[in-house]
């Protein structure tokens, strides 16, 4: 009989935790994944009611919550938690930094210590880009040096979480993102989401700085498929990494953003110029992921940089 896993997607309905659901849904080597999403609503991309997925709807944080994962998962003897949540937005982490203490290590903090119990699995979602200075190629081993508040937050979750999953007598390990695009993004605000978007709606936008300042962007696909076979690994008691990477190991500049999209779309993208001075200080000028790294979840999956934009082209054009 097959072995049968539950995979916990906290804050699951969002962004990624759509694209690792297909994954689930569409792969046969994952059927051994039983999906199960702990959800606010607060990040929810549309149709999350359609998707079949058990669920609840709740903060994570909340003693319901906990209660509910108790008596659900009370029958399985394998979990796997898939951590999605916490604050994003470097710009806003300027403004509210004790907003950004809380959600990225306070809360889950807390979480992990009500919920995780001995031989659970811990997987956190963490950045690559914002963990860096963005002066040299991003590795799984490359020592800690944020260039801002959120990228600081998120290296002491890393730290945090970790020593406080070992202490519950769990597994635990990081997979850290690089810049993320594709579908299931329509809550997003990144440069590559608010460009589709407006190419579509006829709309201008704003290009801050020389627009030569480059990111590793992976199709969201990609990710979705990397993170439920490391869920499927750890699901097997097969032997994991301490920190994973998953990015397209290639780096494009801005300006290769507003042509792949013009490419895309057939026309030309409206667009103005703007110093952004003190915003671009606060980010990396450029971000490129070790390809040998990011290979070690994708192998040879990963999606051309112009092919995924297409398929994002496609699903906001609909």
């Amino acid at each position: 009989m097959e072995h049968k896993c539950l995979l916990v997607l906290v804050g699951g309905f969002g962004f990624i935790g759509r694209n690792v659901i297909e994954s689930i849904a569409t792969r046969p080597e994952f059927s051994s994944l039983h999906p199960l999403v702990i959800d606010d609503l607060s990040n929810a991309c549309p149709g999350y009611d359609a998707l079949g997925v058990d669920h609840y709807l709740g903060h994570y944080q909340a003693p319901e919550t906990a209660r509910f994962l108790e008596e659900y998962s009370k029958d399985w003897d394998c979990r796997v938690f898939v951590f999605l949540a916490g604050e994003t937005r470097v710009a806003e982490s300027r403004e509210r930094p004790l907003d950004f203490i809380d959600a990225n290590i306070s809360q889950p903090s807390r979480f992990v210590t009500d919920v995780i119990r001995p031989d659970d699995r811990f997987i956190l979602i963490s950045t690559a880009g914002a963990l860096f200075d963005g002066s040299f190629e991003v590795r799984v081993d490359s020592p800690y040096c944020p260039k801002n508040f959120y990228g600081a937050t998120k290296a002491a979750e890393e730290m945090v979480l970790r020593k406080l999953v070992e202490l519950r007598g769990g597994a635990y390990s990081v997979v850290r993102l690089t810049n993320v695009f594709g579908r299931f993004s329509d809550l997003k605000k990144s440069a590559i989401h608010a460009f589709t978007k407006a190419i579509i709606a006829g709309e201008t936008v704003t290009i801050n700085g020389d627009g030569k300042q480059s990111r590793d962007f992976v199709f969201a696909s990609d990710v979705g498929f990397g993170l439920a076979t490391l869920a499927h690994r750890f699901s097997g008691g097969l032997p994991v990494e301490d920190v994973y990477m998953l990015g397209s190991g290639r780096s494009v500049t801005l300006w290769n953003v507003v042509e792949a999209i013009e490419l895309a779309a057939g026309t030309k993208l409206s667009y103005e110029r703007k110093e952004a001075v003190e915003l671009l200080k606060t980010e990396p000028r450029d971000v490129i992921a070790s390809e040998a790294d990011v290979r070690v979840l994708l192998g040879d999956r990963i999606t051309p940089f112009e092919e995924g934009i297409r398929q994002t082209y496609q699903y906001y054009a609909g």
